[in-house]
């Protein structure tokens, strides 16, 4: 199932080759800078699916930079993230820095900022297509087990508060994702966008739909194109979360 959707968001990277390779890999600042975006890639996909992200904002007057990861290793990744959040910090001290995250990579964000401080340096929070909860397919998979639904490691995420500190905390997904992406506590659920098909598609695809960029800048700016939920610790099961509205591959 997951080489079938790589395949596919491979290809579709490929068409965004020239706008990609324009774009440097690492951040390029002007003398000011509306914030700094950090961009956490889903499993296997790599740097390349979103470059053409990273130089739009860059467009719209951000530092953005893309984090090669593999996402094999949701603890491991976020440690890589904390490296390149305390350097962007570093480097643009007192500009505010936000997370654009994609699948898996979004739970790697969210160990970053509730299990290595990183509340308290983040003042955005975007997760794309993310399985909050676990997703089924990771199951009985060589990397990235952890985020089996039910797994300790996923208990442990979801313990207690999931939205803390100061961060703001955004969902964007299709209409059928196979995960809702919810979160307890405050969080914006940004109106699902139409999907293309059954989930799956959407869910390889989504640093290249159309549809994902102005969500995504509307959420940089403050902004909820959805509904702002705040809902107590604990009110959110896991199975609850899998494929509201699509149909998962066979």
């Amino acid at each position: 199932m997951f080489d079938r959707l790589l395949v596919l968001a491979t290809a579709a990277a490929a068409a965004f080759t020239p706008l990609a390779a324009a774009a440097p890999a690492a951040s390029t600042a002007p003398a000011t800078t509306r914030g700094v975006v950090v961009i956490v890639p889903g499993q296997s996909l790599g740097s390349l699916p979103y470059q053409p992200m990273a130089a739009e904002l860059r467009a719209d007057g951000y530092t953005s930079l893309v984090l090669d990861l593999k996402g094999f290793d949701v603890a491991a990744d976020a440690a890589s993230v904390a490296v390149a959040v305390d350097a962007a910090r570093a480097e643009y001290p007192g500009v505010p820095v936000a997370l654009v995250t994609h699948s898996i990579g979004a739970l790697s964000g969210r160990y970053y900022l509730r299990d290595l401080g990183g509340a308290d340096r983040i003042a955005t929070y975007i997760a794309i297509g993310a399985p909050q909860y676990g997703s089924p397919g990771a199951c009985g998979q060589p990397v990235g087990a952890e985020t089996c639904p039910d797994t300790r490691f996923m208990a442990d995420l979801n313990a207690g508060d999931d939205t803390p500190g100061p961060t703001t905390y955004y969902s964007i997904r299709s209409e059928r994702e196979w995960s809702d992406g919810r979160l307890d506590g405050g969080q914006c659920r940004i109106t699902p966008f139409p999907t293309l098909g059954n989930g799956g598609v959407d869910h390889a695809l989504e640093p290249l739909l159309p549809a994902v960029l102005p969500q995504v800048r509307g959420a940089l700016a403050g902004v909820c194109d959805g509904e702002f939920v705040d809902e107590p610790d604990g009110a959110i099961d896991p199975r609850s979360t899998l494929f509201p509205n699509g149909v998962p591959y066979s």
